[in-house]
């Protein structure tokens, strides 16, 4: 009973650190890219990441195993608040983190669109700070299955959070590609190298937060 307690109130803070630090990346991207005078991303993007991207991850999270470890912890101290035990830092660096390779995912867009490094309006950067926000969001899901543990070492698998993250990058591919869609989402086609880079700014979360 114990072990069966302390592992739903770790899937708890894992699913709790997941949100926080994802939704602290959106709002800081939009609240530095206006401070900038630009547009990173439109609301319908955001309402995108959130009901997809961020939903059925942190859902998946809830199904997490024990940990290896998880009855060898100390009991915790019942004044402790959920965001004890570096929780909170780990929400802050990692919204920042996240923040900070949308931010430059865009102005490669922009870069590689028109051949300028100037702070302006990009379909491309819109589309490509999309992409490595939602590509950001699915991997770090994958960083939450251990606050401290490292996701190579877990020796057991989340089936179900493999799934979800694997239909979020297939329903975020389709999102940009489909015309039709793309149009009502206002993206721009995006050259596949462009995508390719997208994708490898959302990946570089996972060995930042592993070191």
């Amino acid at each position: 009973a114990v072990e069966e307690g302390r592992r739903i109130y770790d899937n708890i803070r894992k699913a709790i650190q997941f949100l926080l630090g994802s939704n602290m990346s959106e709002v800081l991207s939009i609240f530095f890219a206006t401070l900038l005078g630009f547009t990173i991303l439109q609301p319908v993007h955001l309402l995108w990441i959130n009901l997809v991207t961020d939903c059925f991850p942190a859902l998946a999270l809830g199904t997490e195993k024990a940990e290896p470890n998880i009855m060898k912890r100390k009991p915790r101290d019942a004044k402790a608040g959920i965001f004890a035990d570096g929780m909170g830092f780990d929400i802050a660096y990692q919204g920042l983190l996240v923040t900070a390779l949308v931010m430059v995912s865009y102005f490669i867009g922009h870069f590689m669109e028109t051949g300028e490094w100037t702070i302006t309006n990009s379909a491309h950067g819109t589309t490509m700070a999309f992409v490595t926000m939602s590509m950001a969001e699915i991997f770090h899901s994958l960083n939450m299955r251990s606050q401290r543990g490292s996701l190579f070492t877990m020796g057991s698998r989340n089936w179900a959070l493999l799934v979800s993250s694997f239909a979020a990058l297939l329903l975020t591919t389709l999102v940009c590609e489909v015309p039709f869609i793309a149009a009502a989402f206002d993206f721009t086609s995006v050259e596949f190298n462009e995508y390719i880079i997208a994708i490898g700014m959302g990946f570089l979360v996972i060995p930042i937060v592993e070191i």
